[in-house]
């Protein structure tokens, strides 16, 4: 990424360089890109933190309300709606009683959900009071549970032989899955109950396992009371889970003692209090005030310890109920009315709610109000559901609203996700451009992970700088990182490189292949293979080609790629054959094979998009070796294997403390739960899609930990009587509150948008934030205009400055505005005409055949030839589309009927059957109907033998070759080249009066009309050949045959019987054909290829135009040509 940071003005030496994630310093020396020492010290200098001063806020009269309880007054609740200043009042809470009431800043405790929004409460207290401290005032909960964990071991009141630590997510995996892998030996089978026993190897099976568990350890719950409640629920399957359970915690307390469940570490502090009473009376001794942030984020637990050490003292504790992005962790906002019996069952509590709008502007309030009304209000949330502009319109600081500060909300349709996708990019360049704002007032929020990634991409592309919360995508969706998984899973199991599988590593970002190389590929080494005698597909070479490099020693540049990718494959398998073999060898064996560390760091360095691109693959490639260190030091016995299928089944990206290299001026693309806790002028809400947001899935109901949950809570019956549309309410509401989050973000302007199609509707919750007008019975689709940026500058001004007659003028206002881009410095990519591919010379006039050359002629390109050239040369260039089914299918009815020319049907679909698989079709209702298909060609392929034979004529050979001499043909203004017509015919046929058929067996669905027939190149040109004397050496061949027609035998239509279609024979005397191969030959040695149009066909593209990209006859053609 950029090595950015505040600008020096003293510096007067080299300006920082980019560099990429890949360099650790001078002298790093492992890692995905590995550099000589001080390779940097030229252009790379560190930078200090920022000094972060803060002055002291001007409070509202609500929030100096709060702030203004004296020291001794108890717990105080502070409800308020997002933006009314609760952070900001805890910060000033604590403040105070550091300054004004004597309070120790060491035994200050300030609490949030996250480490994001601890690390800024922090920042914020430690700021104000200008000073720093020996000690974390701010922490998690998780953070503060383990805290006491360790002080706890450390008094000796926690009897451990090694220091206390988390169990990751890999461990509780890996521990789970040996358990069930163990009972699934003989005898030692868990009674789970029938139903279930398909999915009992499952990943998914795993990770319900693993969610119920969960939720056993946050309740405290033993496996005995999982049975009781098991046989009051009547759910057996949580008997069976109940043995497993008590197994896992055997296993734990036997393998790693000191090591705590994530989920149970809340619990594992209160069972540290109530089992030392006198430990727990010394920190509520040590703790003078405590300070909570957003209590409506914490689960059961955490209400409970907050009792534990708050109960009666001075604490803060703010809350939202209406907003909550922690839901899928167990988070229970409801939870807030019992606060007060829990912080001081004996006296009532005091309560500040704040209800002022400090963040949002007027509209933006109301937005986020109509979202709120439709969350089902608990006890507890009304005093948090009010959002009130300050009296007087005055904002703190003495401003007071105007034209921009009153704010807005937008909702707008598109027609597609491109259409969405370019619109962000609108908005955001127009915020910028044309209204001043900094990109980082801007923010992108979005429901997962994976849009993320998507708009990441597609602004990244457009120039526009993106910053990504290190933990919002995972390492595995990374395009640099997957091709390397998929080969290091190929090393792992050599069965899984199908020929998809291939193609995908061939063409990803390390394999780097274009399609044209792609096809090249597949072609050399079929070549090879018919030159060795076989007949294997594309696709069977292809992936042996992998597996076995040998076979790619004699290809040429084509084969750069393939020798990459089975190197990658080859290094991978010799790494995990290796003893003690882990996730760091095999993937470092990986990614050094492929030698790409040195050119992306490189094309890293040198800037522009594309070193963009090459520093973000490097940080991917970072991150994927940081994962794969933490796991092998986390599970040292673990194998490759394992590390795997933990990284492939990665839900939540993995959580990192690493500093990254961040561009400061950025959109900040995050999710609700990244984005909680922050403000920007402007948020985007994108990707409002009904089943996205809201997704309103079931969770959790295989094992049923919801069910679990409310049994425990509730009790058994309640637990019963809730059906799944109370618990889809209940998933809808937790929906709305990630919403609610994400909308109360902005502070002046709102902008929701969503994708009405076919197949996307979009969501309900765009109307809320933006209801339609009275009268108004839908929302149209807003346009999409290009974005702001020189490149879609330059297309439109292209574009205009081709107009003619009444827009000359315009067009020569676009040529000017074009001439100051192309002379601009550095000048505008694209603006000049000489980089206009329409405007670009041509590389050579000289014919396609060079002088002594000799042109090749095939009847099927005769007919290529004759209805356009243009397509015919491309194909012949390597513009064609790769083999697809159609044609390997073809091939395979073309091999049966050549190795068995007069079979019955019932032999033909016999040796169908025992070829079938070579072709790698699934065994699927797709694949039954292609079956079937061929069936039906090797049926009517039979039927033509019988038909054949009653016609009087009898077979002399099949795929005969044949070359005929054509003499000299004119080439343009050149001299004459040698041609020669050559071919192989399906079937050679004499029929009773001894002249010779051809037959050309058709597999394809389309066929020509009659009126066609009589003039038919490829016929015709099989016909020149016979009278050319180009089958005279057949076996069985009069001496000096003449033809008698030629037969196109359909085989591949819907029709039941085959379809024969005859050319009658050619008059020796009017021999058109050799005419029209003759006119083909010169064609095809020419220097000049035509597009042509048949009006009479529709198919594609409407005009027959096989290639509508590059003919110029095409619409889309012509922005290459001209």
């Amino acid at each position: 990424m950029p090595f950015t940071g505040p600008r020096d003005e003293s510096w007067d030496g080299p300006l920082a360089v980019p560099v990429t994630a890949g360099c650790t310093g001078a002298g790093a020396e492992e890692g995905p890109a590995a550099h000589p020492a001080g390779h940097f010290a030229a252009g790379l200098r560190l930078l200090p933190p920022r000094q972060v001063h803060a002055v002291q806020p001007q409070l509202s009269p609500d929030q100096q309300s709060a702030v203004d309880v004296i020291q001794g007054s108890g717990p105080v609740l502070l409800p308020g709606a997002p933006g009314t200043g609760k952070s900001t009042v805890l910060v000033e809470a604590a403040v105070q009683r550091v300054v004004r009431d004597a309070v120790d800043p060491e035994k200050v405790l300030i609490l949030a959900p996250s480490r994001l929004a601890a690390d800024a409460l922090r920042d914020r207290f430690t700021a104000r009071l200008d000073r720093s401290l020996s000690t974390t005032p701010a922490r998690t909960w998780a953070s503060y549970a383990f805290d006491l964990i360790r002080r706890a071991k450390a008094e000796g009141i926690l009897p451990l032989a090694r220091p206390p630590r988390l169990l990751s997510g890999p461990e509780q995996d890996l521990i789970i899955r040996e358990l069930l892998e163990g009972h699934r030996l003989p005898g030692l089978e868990l009674p789970w109950p029938a139903d279930l026993e398909g999915a009992l190897e499952t990943r998914g099976f795993r990770q319900e396992v693993r969610q119920l568990f969960d939720r056993i350890i946050e309740s405290g719950r033993t496996p005995g009371d999982l049975v009781r409640l098991g046989r009051e629920c009547g759910r057996p399957d949580w008997i069976a889970a109940a043995a497993l359970y008590a197994e896992y915690r055997d296993v734990l307390d036997l393998r790693m003692p000191e090591a705590f469940d994530p989920a149970g570490i809340i619990t594992a502090a209160r069972q540290i209090f109530q089992e030392s009473p006198a430990f727990l009376a010394a920190e509520r001794d040590r703790l003078q005030v405590i300070l909570v942030d957003d209590v409506q984020e914490a689960n059961p637990a955490i209400f409970e310890l907050l009792a534990d050490i708050a109960a009666g003292k001075d604490c803060f504790v703010a809350f939202s109920p209406d907003t909550v992005v922690q839901g899928f962790r167990g988070a229970r906002p409801d939870l807030v009315a019992e606060l007060p019996q829990l912080l001081s069952p004996q006296s009532p509590v005091l309560e500040r709610p704040l209800q002022y709008a400090h963040r949002h502007a007027p509209a933006v309030a109301r937005a986020w109000l109509g979202v709120a009304d439709r969350i089902s209000q608990r006890a507890g949330g009304q005093l948090a559901r009010r959002l009130e502009q300050l009296p007087c319109q005055q904002l703190p600081g003495g401003e007071v609203h105007n034209g921009r500060q009153q704010g807005a909300v937008e909702a707008h349709l598109v027609p597609s996700a491109v259409h969405e996708l370019r619109y962000v990019a609108q908005r955001i360049l127009d915020q910028h451009i044309n209204h001043g704002r900094d990109l980082a007032d801007l923010a992108v929020i979005v429901r997962n992970g994976a849009q993320v990634s998507e708009f990441q991409r597609y602004l990244s592309g457009q120039g526009i700088a993106v910053r990504v919360p290190v933990a919002e995508s995972a390492v595995r969706d990374e395009v640099a990182v997957r091709p390397l998984l998929d080969a290091f899973a190929i090393a792992l199991d050599p069965d899984l490189l199908t020929p998809e599988a291939a193609v995908s590593l061939l063409t990803s970002r390390i394999g780097g292949a274009t399609s044209i190389e792609l096809r090249r590929l597949r072609q050399s080494l079929r070549k090879e293979e018919i030159q060795g005698g076989g007949g294997r597909t594309s696709d069977a070479l292809l992936v042996e080609a992998l597996l076995e490099p040998g076979a790619l020693s004699t290809l040429g540049i084509e084969g750069r790629a393939a020798r990459r990718a089975a190197r990658m494959i080859q290094a991978g398998r010799r790494a995990a054959a290796e003893p003690g073999a882990n996730a760091e060898s095999v993937l470092w064996a990986l990614w050094h094979s492929t030698g790409l560390a040195g050119a992306w760091t490189e094309t890293a360095l040198s800037g522009g998009p594309h070193g963009a691109r090459a520093d973000r693959d490097l940080d991917a490639m970072m991150a994927l070796f940081h994962t794969a260190e933490r796991y092998v030091d986390q599970m040292p016995g673990a194998g490759p294997e394992q590390f795997l299928e933990y990284l492939l089944n990665q839900e939540l990206p993995m959580d990192t403390l690493a500093a990254r290299a961040q561009v400061d001026d950025a959109v900040e693309l995050l999710t609700p739960a990244s984005a909680a806790g922050r403000e920007w002028p402007v948020v985007i809400v994108a990707g409002l899609q009904e089943g996205v947001w809201p997704n309103t899935r079931l969770r959790g109901e295989l094992l049923g930990s919801t069910l679990y949950s409310d049994a425990v809570e509730h009790g058994a019956e309640y637990a019963l009587q809730r059906d799944p549309l109370s618990r889809l309410r209940d998933i809808r509401y937790d929906e709305l509150r990630s919403f609610s989050t994400a909308v109360s973000r902005a502070r002046e302007l709102l902008v929701c948008t969503a994708v009405s199609s076919e197949d996307d509707q979009p969501s309900s919750f765009l109307d809320y934030v933006a209801p339609l007008e009275p009268g108004q019975e839908a929302r149209a689709f807003t346009a999409v205009e290009r974005p702001m940026t020189l490149r879609a500058l330059v297309a439109e001004l292209r574009q205009h400055a081709q107009l003619e007659g009444r827009d000359a003028a315009q067009a020569g206002e676009a040529a000017r505005v074009l001439a100051f881009l192309a002379r601009a410095e550095p000048p505008v990519p694209g603006a000049h005409p000489q980089s206009w591919w329409g405007l670009l010379p041509l590389t050579t006039e000289a014919a396609v055949v060079p002088p002594g050359g000799t042109v090749f002629v095939s009847p099927s390109k005769v007919e290529t030839v004759q209805k356009s050239p243009l397509d015919w040369f491309i194909q012949a260039a390597g513009g064609e589309a790769a083999t697809d089914f159609a044609r390997s299918l073809g091939t395979l009815v073309h091999a049966i009927a050549q190795e068995m020319p007069d079979a019955s049907g019932a032999e033909y679909v016999e040796e169908l059957v025992r070829r079938w698989p070579a072709l790698g079709m699934k065994d699927n209702w797709e694949g039954r109907l292609d079956f079937q298909r061929a069936e039906s060609m090797v049926r009517k392929l039979a039927q033509y033998v019988v038909l054949m034979r009653s016609e009087g004529r009898s077979l002399l050979g099949v795929e005969q070759d044949f070359e005929v001499a054509l003499g000299k043909v004119p080439v343009d203004d050149a001299a004459e080249r040698e041609a020669v017509l050559r071919g192989q015919v399906d079937r050679l046929e004499i029929d009773r009066e001894g002249r010779l058929v051809i037959v050309d067996l058709k597999t394809g669905k389309r066929q020509p009309g009659k009126g066609e027939l009589s003039r038919h190149p490829q016929l015709g040109a099989y016909q020149a050949a016979v009278l050319a004397g180009g089958f005279t050496d057949a076996q069985g061949s009069p001496g000096d045959p003449l033809p008698g027609g030629a037969v196109l035998a359909q085989l591949g239509t819907g029709a039941k019987n085959p379809s024969i279609q005859q050319q009658d024979p050619i008059d020796p005397q009017e021999n058109w054909a050799m005419d029209m191969v003759t006119e083909a030959a010169a064609l095809m040695a020419g220097s000049s290829f035509e597009a042509r149009h048949d009006p009479a066909k529709g198919s594609h593209g409407g005009r027959g135009c096989r290639l509508p990209e590059v003919c110029p006859l095409c619409v889309r053609g012509r922005q290459v040509t001209e």
